[in-house]
Formats: structure tokens, sequence, C-alpha cells
């Protein structure tokens, strides 16, 4: 784990975006004809990821970055999708105890769209200008919040 909190934040981001590949090709796989089981087996083990490690990142996001931005930065947007995808991973998890294709399937794709454009504006957007706004101080602050060690 890297010491720099924008970063470990960008690797957190990499293992969500390789989930969402599959998450994304179980959702179509769904739409189709074969049988469905080992494609929601699939999406049940990334919304196992998204419900553990995405919504940890989330909140490590919220608790560490968000408060030492403040209000130098647009976070409104970041929060809501935050709020979104929570809401989004419950209705996944219902529909797969349901076993309802089209359901899963839908939400597959809503959640795989909604990640990705919020990974790239973090990615993009956000975090640079994290980096300018806090400088070397403020990105310690972050990592301390984070227990990060160098």
């Amino acid at each position: 784990m890297t010491a720099d909190p924008l970063r470990h934040f960008e690797e957190e981001h990499d293992v969500a975006l390789a989930a969402l590949e599959r998450l994304e090709r179980a959702g179509e796989a769904l739409r189709g004809s074969e049988p469905p089981e080992p494609h929601f087996a699939a999406a049940r083990e990334v919304h196992g990821l998204l419900c553990g490690a995405v919504r940890q990142h989330n909140e490590d996001e919220e608790r560490a970055l968000f408060p030492v931005l403040g209000e130098d930065a647009p976070l409104g947007p970041f929060l809501e999708e935050h709020e979104i995808l929570w809401r989004l991973e419950a209705d996944l998890g219902g529909a797969l105890d349901r076993k309802d294709r089209a359901q899963v399937a839908r939400l597959a794709h809503e959640i795989v769209d909604l990640l990705r454009t919020h990974i790239r504006r973090e990615n993009d957007v956000l975090f640079p200008m994290a980096r300018a706004l806090l400088g070397a101080e403020g990105l310690a602050i972050v990592a301390r919040r984070l227990n990060l060690q160098e």
C-alpha cells in the first residue's frame, strides 16, 4: 500500500474497474438465453466487492479526504453518487436473491455506468484538484486519517 493517499485511492479504483468489467459481462450474458447461474455467481461476487471494498473506499474518501478539502472542492456530486451507488447495491442484492435476470442485468448496467463515470471524474478531476489544493502537508493529513504507512 502506498503512503500517497490519492495514489492509494487510484489503486483501489483499478480493482473496482476490473470488477466492473466482470459485472458488465455478467449483465450482458443475463440478457441472453444461456444458463444464468454462472452469471448470477459472477454478479454476486462483484456485489460482494461493491458492498465491501468499494463501500469502504467511499467511506474512506468521505472520512479522510473530503473533510480536508472542505469547501475548496465541489464534493456534492461525489457524495450524491456514493448514495446512489449504495441504493443500487441494495437493489442488486435483492435482485440476485430473487434470481431476477432482467433486474440484475439492468442494475448491473446502471452500476457499471455510474461507477465508471464516478471513478473517471475522481481520477481526472477531483484528485488532481486535491493534489493542487492540499499540497504535501494536506496530503499527509489525509494519509494519517487513512492510517497509511510510509
